[in-house]
């Protein structure tokens, strides 16, 4: 597939980066006690659903309240975990980790004159700080797309996918998605594009090809050995 590529468009929480990071360095992460702020609104506010008790994926829960067919309180209370999923947003991105050989493979794609862009669900400020603080921002010539203010665009609507492509490459035949969840998976298909996945753990790994992801890695450094010359 990275033959054929001209341009990689990536996910950034995983391939990237651990978005959601503990600032002490710990394995944990803080994505659980975000998700759990986002429930305790729920509570508040009378909107729980079941569904989504024990959930520890904030995007999923707001993803999940941003489509509910209700409106007035569920409006409401989507808006509020909005805010409160950009403001931990705005704060993880200056914690998040280098997934290992991530920037290696970013500054190696782009020595060879392909294209790079990314497509995230994460709030479009701290996906630019992440790649700041890697220091390979200037290596994306394509659209580094995050999170639309209408979140009910998240992935795996495939509107972030679509904005991320570079028209100089070609159709979505010439480019690859690497994600790290079924919802890039989804995203991909739906709009043509080749899809690598990736995930440091094999639990999702096994998750992702049973979703149909042709190839899943279990690191970023093999992308690196199986660049094309």
């Amino acid at each position: 597939m990275l033959s054929r590529a001209r341009c990689v468009v990536l996910d950034l929480d995983g391939p990237v980066v651990r978005f959601f990071a503990r600032p002490d360095g710990s394995p944990d992460s803080v994505a659980p006690s975000i998700a759990a702020e986002l429930l305790d609104i729920a509570r508040v506010n009378g909107t729980v659903l079941p569904e989504l008790e024990g959930v520890e994926d904030p995007h999923r829960i707001l993803t999940v309240h941003d489509r509910h067919p209700g409106a007035g309180v569920w409006r409401r209370v989507a808006l509020e975990m909005r805010d409160t999923l950009d403001s931990a947003e705005w704060k993880a991105a200056e914690h998040g980790t280098e997934t290992d050989g991530a920037t290696d493979f970013i500054r190696e794609w782009r020595a060879r004159g392909r294209h790079l862009s990314v497509a995230s669900n994460n709030h479009p400020v701290a996906v630019t700080r992440v790649l700041e603080r890697l220091g390979v921002l200037d290596r994306f010539d394509g659209p580094v797309v995050g999170r639309a203010a209408d979140t009910r665009l998240m992935k795996p609507h495939p509107h972030a996918l679509r904005l991320a492509m570079v028209p100089a490459a070609g159709g979505p035949e010439r480019h690859v998605m690497i994600g790290d969840s079924r919802s890039d998976l989804v995203t991909a298909q739906a709009v043509g594009m080749p899809f690598i996945g990736y995930h440091r753990k094999a639990a999702a790994r096994e998750l992702l090809a049973a979703a149909g992801a042709p190839v899943v890695l279990e690191s970023m450094r093999e992308l690196l050995a199986a660049l094309p010359d």
